[in-house]
């Protein structure tokens, strides 16, 4: 019994030196947090339950959906949209961090959706991104974005230079690789960083509805905010998406915009969050 790592949402069990985090986990309530559990057909996987925070009171019982995805596991999974408010989720037994669903701009405007998939079941054996023939995408939100002081440019091209030494460019390609800031003033716990790792190895990775790949081999850079304190800042290097299969893009974008069969979230304006 695995609670998939790419689910958005924290499980944390594991012992800590120093003070927690201030950081409260926050979504949107059009976000669509998919949350999944992989186990053997004849395991028992209890019941999924919806607390209301700080009261720990339980609100719900979560329904779930099982498919099975082979002979040997099946896939447990639901999408979560609550109303505005603080939520812990329990599943099997295990309890995950307190999390907040807001519409309050003024929170939201500071932070980023990440929306990430793979192109086919078979790349990990601890997450399932097609149930049934459809594709599913995990939406992640962040505290953070993307700085303009964090730009880089680069070009990759061939010149020749004439016995004049005139130069003639004979073809050139430009591109802009960007630092992704994860975290604000106060920081976030070391899982965020964790879990953006892990998604940018997905093929396909969307931060708010534009699609970006990880620079090379880099990873996260880890700035520490203050000693003894279990929240940290951290940079990622990206580099935007814009020339391969750019229909499968436009397809993708129509999947993360969907919020049910009526309504879609706003198309992004192409222009990056400034971090306040």
């Amino acid at each position: 019994m695995l609670i998939s790592p790419f689910t958005p949402i924290f499980f944390i069990n594991r012992k800590t030196d120093g003070i927690r985090s201030p950081y409260t986990q926050v979504f949107a309530s059009s976000d669509q947090i998919l949350v999944q559990m992989l186990c053997g057909p004849l395991e028992e996987v209890g019941e999924w339950k919806l607390f209301s925070e700080p009261g720990h009171i339980l609100l719900d019982y979560v329904d779930f959906s099982v498919w099975n995805m082979n002979s040997y596991m099946d896939v447990l999974f639901a999408v979560l949209s609550p109303s505005p408010g603080l939520y812990s989720l329990e599943i099997a037994g295990t309890t995950s961090e307190v999390f907040r669903v807001t519409d309050d701009p003024i929170v939201l405007q500071n932070t980023t959706l990440i929306q990430y998939s793979m192109k086919d079941n078979r790349q990990r054996t601890d997450g399932v991104f097609f149930i049934d023939g459809m594709q599913r995408f995990f939406d992640f939100r962040v505290p953070g974005g993307f700085k303009d002081s964090n730009w880089s440019f680069a070009v990759d091209g061939e010149q020749f230079i004439t016995p004049s030494a005139d130069i003639v460019q004979l073809y050139g390609l430009d591109s802009i690789q960007k630092k992704f800031t994860l975290g604000n003033s106060e920081g976030c716990p070391v899982w965020f960083a964790e879990l953006l790792n892990r998604l940018l190895c997905c093929d396909y990775v969307y931060f708010d509805g534009e699609r970006y790949a990880r620079k090379d081999t880099s990873v996260p850079e880890t700035t520490v905010l203050l000693e003894g304190i279990n929240s940290f800042v951290f940079t990622q290097n990206l580099q935007r998406v814009i020339n391969i299969d750019p229909f499968l893009t436009m397809q993708h974008q129509a999947l993360i915009r969907r919020i049910n069969n009526i309504e879609y979230r706003l198309a992004t304006t192409n222009i990056n969050r400034i971090i306040k």
